[in-house]
């Protein structure tokens, strides 16, 4: 990857740059102004057309959308990056012009040969001559974002703003004058008078482009720039169609399986509730190109400054907002969106924190770190798929609104962490200049070769994170588990016992029952493949890892981690090498190399006459030098690569429960 040049920063002032700046100011002023636009018009719309038409509204403004900024590889995320860090590369402008052509010819002919489609899940009522005409959509909003994004990116905040306000308030004076000339109240009028709104809009665009002198002093279009513009927009593309899908996913489902009425109850209440992003907006419209211009150790430390500022901001803000909607909501709108106050009251409880979202993203993208930034949205747009699928079918609107609201809060830890991540390598713990290391060479997690990796407070959040989605999705599985435990042979159905855990601490680790009951006062802690104490259903279990799945549950508690070395029976502690305690640093994990390099050896070897001499003596210590070359180079790539083996070792094993037992770890009962 190509590294982008930055500037120095010293010619820039050394004061911090504070979220009450006149940049954020202003741009807060043009997302209100924005925000207003968009309510005023969902407001026309829906007392002329009602809950159906604004429904068809929302989609008309979400799809066209996605389909320019997708075929552009993120083209608007990339314009703002690269005009802000390279200011006099003479081929970036004129590349990115091209590049803007492409893309909106590429979307409007995939938007084309998806009209049928699109007109039969979503738009059934719209004849689908109609749904082809929203393509121009596709073109006038790509260039009106991209433009936007220029401006920002070359300093011109005043222009953004400009066409952040333009791009909406154009259809409040548009769509009035098609009524009144055409007298059609129904979604023919919204889609003509947003396609002569958004090519005002574009003009808008363009024309303070031109003004600022933007298309002037071009060099040539280069495929080198071309490339390296790509692969950032490639990168940040993720984070962009993952936001879409935190923010829209709901739209989509909603107007799918409830039909425009009900989606466009949930369009209000969701709009509405955005009044709380308008200050992290703002804040990351501004931040985001100054952190790309300035030095890593100045972006952080006004990074580190500005965080838990932005986020005691909008939490001060949630209740004053949420007493708002309670009366605002049904006296703008009418009687017939009154059922849009719980959802609108859910998802500000959602945002309450976003502040530190928007100072957290604005660092990520403004280091050249888009596809961090695309991993904080990655496990938001995780949250929103599992959870409208299971809540929406069943509770509509208010499924959709704790979706939202529980993945705003997650989105916003996520990305809070590894902004802190990013920080933490660029400035001491102090927050002064980094001291060069005079001794070992630092890999990615900062630490230097050859020393143990610790557990992070990204580890935990991503653990809790997906240990919760995992267990929402296999709850299920766990009933149905248990029950069948607890069917075919006496006992409870899970089993614990206890294993050593962080500094040695221990704790109650559980897991299905895969023996009779009181196995482990009757034989060896260690089990072979022909352990006869292994039930029938212990069997399959085992060699489908459904008994490891209560184990879930100790990661959430945090006595785990998803990947890391197995916990250890402390009756085997002693054995260990005085170099092998290190390994007790971590939480043990899941699942883990040394996990997988033990079943391995297990399901190749015979039984032996004493299973737990045989571990110690031929197992132990492989196990152990395993898992401590995986702690020396611990990393997200390392991890998962350890999870498709684990999953692959699992259908291979699967594939043989009918066969034979197959053992997994010390302990194991």
């Amino acid at each position: 990857m190509t590294i982008l040049p930055r500037s120095t920063g010293t010619h820039q002032k050394q004061r911090g740059y504070g979220l009450v700046s006149r940049a954020a100011v202003t741009n807060l002023g043009a997302q209100g102004g924005a925000l207003a636009s968009v309510s005023v018009a969902s407001l026309i719309v829906a007392r002329i057309g009602g809950p159906a038409v604004v429904g068809e509204y929302a989609l008309i403004r979400v799809l066209p959308w996605l389909f320019g900024v997708l075929l552009s590889c993120g083209l608007p995320t990339a314009s703002a990056y690269f005009l802000a860090g390279e200011p006099k590369d003479r081929s970036i402008r004129p590349t990115l012009a091209l590049m803007t052509v492409a893309g909106a010819a590429l979307g409007t002919l995939a938007w084309l040969a998806c009209a049928g489609p699109f007109q039969a899940l979503f738009f059934k009522q719209m004849p689908v001559r109609l749904v082809v005409l929203t393509g121009v959509l596709v073109v006038t909003q790509l260039v009106t974002v991209t433009a936007k994004a220029c401006c920002q990116g070359s300093g011109d905040i005043a222009g953004a703003n400009l066409v952040i306000v333009a791009e909406e308030l154009w259809f409040v004076f548009v769509y009035p004058a098609v009524l009144l000339i055409g007298g059609e109240r129904g979604v023919a009028s919204v889609i003509l008078a947003l396609i002569i709104s958004g090519s005002l809009a574009t003009l808008t665009g363009l024309l303070r482009l031109a003004q600022r002198r933007f298309f002037s002093g071009w060099g040539l279009p280069s495929v080198a720039t071309a490339k390296r513009i790509t692969a950032f927009g490639a990168r940040g593309q993720l984070g962009n169609l993952l936001w879409l899908t935190n923010l829209r996913f709901d739209f989509v489902l909603l107007g799918a399986l409830a039909g425009p009425a009900v989606l466009g109850i949930y369009a209000v209440a969701s709009k509405f509730a955005e009044l709380m992003r308008l200050v992290p907006t703002a804040i990351n419209y501004v931040l985001y190109p100054r952190f790309a211009h300035l030095d890593g150790e100045q972006a952080t430390t006004e990074a580190r400054r500005l965080l838990p500022r932005a986020a005691a901001l909008t939490l001060v803000m949630t209740p004053f907002l949420a007493v708002a909607t309670y009366f605002a909501l049904p006296l703008l709108y009418g009687s017939a969106f009154r059922r849009a106050v719980t959802p609108a009251e859910i998802i500000i409880i959602g945002l309450s924190i976003e502040g530190a979202a928007a100072v957290a993203s604005a660092y990520l993208l403004g280091r050249g770190r888009p596809g961090l930034n695309s991993i904080g949205m990655g496990v938001g747009a995780t949250i929103t798929v599992t959870l409208d699928i299971i809540l929406i079918p069943r509770y509509g609107a208010l499924g959709g609104a704790v979706t939202s609201a529980i993945t705003y809060l997650a989105s916003t830890i996520t990305l809070t962490c590894l902004a802190r991540r990013i920080a933490g390598r660029t400035l001491p713990p102090g927050g002064g200049p980094r001291t060069p290391q005079r001794h070992g060479r630092r890999g990615l997690g900062g630490a230097a070769e050859g020393a143990l990796r610790p557990d992070t407070i990204l580890r935990r959040g991503v653990d809790v994170i997906i240990a919760f989605i995992a267990l929402l999705i296999a709850a299920p599985l766990l009933l149905a588990a248990a029950a069948a435990v607890k069917v075919t042979s006496r006992g409870p159905a899970l089993y614990k016992q206890v294993r050593a855990g962080q500094s040695g601490r221990p704790f109650t680790m559980l897991k299905f029952r895969s023996m009779v009951r009181d196995a482990d006062r009757v034989g060896p802690l260690v089990t072979d493949r022909a352990d006869p104490r292994i039930t029938r259903i212990g069997t399959l279990l085992r060699a489908s890892k459904l008994d490891e799945l209560p184990q879930l549950f100790n990661v959430v508690r945090g006595d785990m981690t998803l990947i890391g070395p197995r916990p250890e029976v402390p009756r085997f502690l002693p054995c260990y090498h005085q170099d092998e305690l290190g390994i007790l640093r971590v939480r043990p994990g899941l699942t883990g190399p040394g996990q997988i390099f033990y079943t391995e050896a297990q399901s190749e070897q015979d039984s032996a006459a004493d299973p737990e001499a045989h571990y110690v003596s031929s197992q132990l210590h492989p196990k152990l030098a395993v898992d401590l070359d995986y702690l020396r180079r611990r990393s997200l790539r390392f991890d998962l690569a350890i999870l498709l083996h684990t999953v692959a070792l699992i259908s291979h094993l699967a594939r043989r429960a009918p066969l034979t037992a197959v053992t997994e770890d010390a302990g194991r009962l």
